[in-house]
């Protein structure tokens, strides 16, 4: 009797209880599933640009070309060359007998010796005055076989003097022979100017002209004579003119 007491079945509510434990509350879940289903937050505040320079700015706001202006710029240059093959060449101006002959006066070697003014240098006769070149050569022939020749091809010659009656000059030695050096074109200009704008002498054909050929002939060659004669009658054609 006693022992069936002690062996009697286990309760069923102890399979009930341990069941209860291992189920997980539906609550505590909630949270984590809100917290992975809501999205980020997204900042939407515009950025701001990088300033720019102003050398940037201001090619951005410079006026552009138009296009229709690209072509005709380009073509510039070869419109440029085309004008240019169309221009006659520019021709120097020749200089008449009265600026030659002072260009040969001043820079070749006359006025060295007797002055830009002809006044004269040192032991170097005056050009002008009462011994200047129209009182010692009364008519240019003479003057020019003296510039041509010079002291020593006066003295080869056989003459001691210089000039014509009126006023008579000694050789002293220092006139260089000027034609060895000048053209006769160079040295009847350089003539006519220290004839006519240093000693106011006007221009004259015949004064030129009287013993001009037999002048020089008795002292030069035919061909020095051909050449000085050709100047000569060169100016009787055109006469020279001093620059207005």
């Amino acid at each position: 009797m006693g022992g069936g007491t002690g062996d009697s079945a286990p309760s069923d509510s102890s399979p009930a209880a341990t069941g209860s434990e291992a189920v997980v509350p539906a609550a505590s879940a909630a949270p984590a599933a809100a917290a992975a289903a809501s999205p980020a937050l997204v900042d939407n505040t515009p950025a701001v640009p990088d300033p720019v320079a102003p050398w940037v700015a201001a090619a951005q706001s410079r006026q552009k070309i138009p296009f229709w202006a690209i072509p005709v710029l380009a073509l510039l240059p070869i419109w440029a060359a085309i004008y240019m093959l169309t221009l006659d060449t520019p021709t120097p101006t020749e200089l008449g007998p009265y600026e030659a002959g002072a260009e040969v006066y001043n820079n070749k070697g006359c006025s060295g010796c007797h002055g830009g003014a002809g006044a004269g240098n040192g032991n170097n006769p005056a050009l002008i005055g009462p011994t200047g070149a129209t009182k010692v050569f009364t008519v240019p022939a003479n003057q020019v076989t003296w510039v041509i020749l010079g002291s020593a091809g006066y003295k080869a010659a056989g003459l001691e003097t210089y000039g014509d009656a009126d006023v008579v000059r000694p050789i002293g030695g220092g006139m260089p022979a000027w034609g060895e050096v000048l053209t006769a074109d160079e040295i009847m200009d350089a003539i006519l100017h220290e004839r006519s704008a240093l000693n106011d002498e006007k221009f004259d054909i015949a004064t030129w002209r009287d013993g001009f050929e037999e002048a020089l002939s008795a002292l030069l060659p035919a061909e020095q004579v051909a050449q000085f004669t050709a100047v000569l009658d060169k100016w009787e054609k055109d006469p020279p003119a001093p620059a207005a």
